[in-house]
């Protein structure tokens, strides 16, 4: 913040160097009369000073010149933070790429994971109303859903077509989305955030994401992970289990380390996903988080001289103080 403060209007700063000269001169002036101000009767000088001997101390004229001080500081405009245009932030551009393997099939989240995820996206394309979002499924092989749009109703239909059955090849690599979400979102990839929406990664993509996270000019990285540690038991459509390539039951559980990790190195925001929408919420704030800190050529410096305002207006209040008085 201090290294951004700076003056919209800092032609005012002029005036505090003849605000200076005045508050010595009226001191220094001061210091050399003994007693309160020659306009004071005689017989009103003991009860309305304080200690009329006093040459020093906080006078009438320091909280006269301090105040002045402050509402050319107010004046002058302090900023240290930008306002983003009304353009920029509703257009905030969000790719969101879900999982669809078979994985996401697990029951440890009613009905189950995949589901859940679907509502989830849901909630927050409906609350980044008129904002860009795009849609792309991914498994062993990412694929454009839906390119970037305002119009949740487009979304709604192919999101809930969505199932592991239609994806041309198993498995769950999150690295393969990152070719496809830089086309999507083209020259404003650096305001962008891509969202996986998954039940965790591979430790095979936790290179890849850190890569692309250390290159210039990409989006933000954010997951939002659905399901337990533990996991549970993905079914199929038919009601069978759903059998690992090796043999047995597929091995839903979720590791916590990977996330960390995940998020250390490749600097993903992992929210975990919940009953409530507090993951929602949360993840709003990533994506304002990730806007704010592009650049928006539209954006407005905020100012900030109105926080000054109030210990101006405190010192004001000094000059209405028992035994005050002052000549200029």
């Amino acid at each position: 913040m201090i290294e951004m403060l700076h003056f919209l209007r800092p032609l005012w700063l002029f005036a505090l160097p003849a605000i200076v000269l005045i508050w010595w001169l009226v001191r220094r002036r001061e210091a050399s009369q003994a007693g309160v101000g020659e306009l004071v009767a005689p017989h009103l000088r003991e009860a309305l000073t304080v200690n009329r001997n006093m040459r020093k101390g906080i006078r009438a004229v320091d909280g006269v010149c301090i105040a002045t001080i402050f509402a050319v500081l107010v004046a002058a405009g302090p900023t240290w933070s930008k306002q983003p245009s009304p353009w920029f932030s509703e257009s905030a551009p969000l790719v969101i790429a879900i999982e669809v393997s078979d994985s996401m099939r697990s029951n440890d989240t009613q009905p189950t994971r995949f589901d859940r995820a679907r509502f989830k996206v849901m909630d927050l394309v409906a609350a980044r109303t008129g904002s860009r979002t795009a849609l792309i499924a991914y498994s062993g092989s990412a694929h454009i859903v839906v390119p970037p749009s305002t119009d949740a109703e487009v979304l709604k239909p192919l999101l809930e077509s969505l199932d592991p059955a239609i994806m041309p090849s198993a498995g769950s690599r999150a690295s393969g989305v990152l070719p496809l979400a830089m086309s999507l979102l083209g020259d404003r990839a650096v305001a962008g955030t891509l969202l996986f929406v998954n039940d965790g990664f591979d430790t095979a993509d936790v290179a890849p994401l850190a890569a692309f996270a250390n290159l210039p000019d990409t989006p933000s990285l954010a997951a939002l992970v659905v399901g337990s540690d533990e996991g549970g038991v993905a079914f199929m459509p038919d009601g069978s289990p759903v059998m690992a390539a090796t043999g047995g039951r597929l091995d839903t559980s979720i590791d916590p380390a990977l996330l960390r990790r995940v998020a250390s190195e490749a600097k993903v925001s992992v929210v975990r996903a919940g009953t409530g929408d507090a993951d929602i919420r949360q993840l709003m704030r990533t994506i304002q988080s990730n806007l704010q800190q592009a650049d928006d050529p539209d954006a407005v410096w905020r100012d900030q001289g109105w926080w000054l305002l109030w210990p101006a207006m405190l010192l004001v209040l000094l000059w209405f103080r028992r035994g005050w008085t002052m000549r200029w």
